[in-house]
């Protein structure tokens, strides 16, 4: 039990608003490196994050985390912040605490960080935040990094929790309506919550055809109904295989990519002898149907008494592939419940 007498030498630093411009940030930087009073090593990569923040709007300059500075002017506590200043060229306005005692940086950062999902949830997202938040980045690696950055590699590119909230308010906002299709893929395919979301959400936009996609994603759940030459029966023996990989920050894009291959080849009327999506494969595009269609080679017959095919090129190899799709299941609406249809 602590002496009720017992009084902390120390005066409380005042903590007051004030501009920092990049040059004092630098200023404060150089301070904090000259006199060793922050053993905290630099995140070169977070401080960008904040200052994609800082520069594209998403920062709030309300935010009540103190920069804490001690009496050699170095910061025992916003090297980060400083630093994504500097990067950005923006002047910003601090809550700042002088002459902080060295001891007292012991007690810095222990509470817990929050999580995308929190964020999201201040911004108005009732359910599903956490499948939510993921999708939101997943999308985002889909739609900018696909045709720059390998598909393993994107376990590396992070969002911070402003980014989440405003990609997902400027570019995603109509994900919740896709959750129904998520839960039921879940279900029937067991595929991860971002892989099946984010699957859900780009097949519809790019497919440019709502009832065929609706077809494509029932019998992917259900199952029933499938010929052995349907990409879909080959993908779903590929999900009901105990080997499968399961976890990692990998499985997600990894099954994201293995639904398209499926989809394009769906569309365009093609087999699927193997499922594969390797790592040095490029994502693959949501192609439209007229687009899979025109992936197609000639007509080609493999013999007098065989009907024609098409040569379908899958990397280097010419996979033969029937030229009819297999008949498509009844139609659903988009809304429809496919784990019980």
């Amino acid at each position: 039990m602590m002496d009720d007498h017992t009084t902390d030498p120390a005066p409380l630093p005042v903590v007051k608003r004030e501009e920092i411009t990049p040059a004092i940030a630098a200023e404060i930087l150089d301070a904090t490196r000259m006199h060793g009073c922050n053993p905290r090593k630099l995140d070169p990569a977070h401080a960008s994050r904040l200052a994609r923040d800082m520069s594209s709007g998403g920062w709030n300059d309300h935010n009540p985390d103190v920069l804490s500075l001690c009496a050699h002017g170095a910061a025992l506590q916003g090297q980060h912040r400083l630093e994504a200043l500097i990067i950005s060229q923006i002047p910003r306005l601090f809550l700042i605490a002088r002459d902080v005692p060295h001891a007292a940086a012991t007690a810095m950062d222990c509470g817990k960080s929050r999580s995308a999902a929190t964020a999201l949830s201040l911004a108005g997202v009732q359910t599903g935040r956490k499948d939510i938040a993921s999708t939101v980045r997943l999308l985002q690696l889909y739609d900018t990094e696909r045709m720059k950055t390998p598909w393993p590699m994107w376990r590396s590119v992070t969002y911070t929790n402003a980014e989440i909230v405003r990609l997902f308010s400027s570019a995603y906002a109509d994900l919740v309506q896709y959750m129904p299709q998520m839960s039921a893929l879940k279900s029937g395919l067991h595929s991860a919550p971002a892989a099946s979301l984010t699957c859900s959400y780009l097949i519809h936009r790019d497919s440019q055809d709502p009832p065929l996609t609706a077809d494509f994603l029932q019998g992917l759940v259900s199952g029933a109904h499938l010929d052995t030459s349907d990409p879909r029966w080959v993908l779903r023996r590929w999900f009901n295989n105990p080997s499968r990989p399961r976890r990692g920050s990998s499985v997600s894009p990894l099954q994201l990519g293995l639904i398209i291959k499926c989809w394009n080849l769906w569309a365009a009327g093609a087999t699927w002898e193997v499922a594969y999506f390797r790592p040095n494969e490029r994502m693959p595009d949501v192609l439209s149907v007229r687009e899979a269609r025109g992936t197609l080679g000639p007509l080609v017959a493999s013999s007098p008494d065989k009907p024609a095919r098409r040569l379908h090129r899958a990397g280097a190899n010419l996979v033969p592939v029937p030229d009819q799709r297999t008949p498509a299941q009844p139609r659903l609406p988009l809304g429809a419940n496919l784990a019980t249809a």
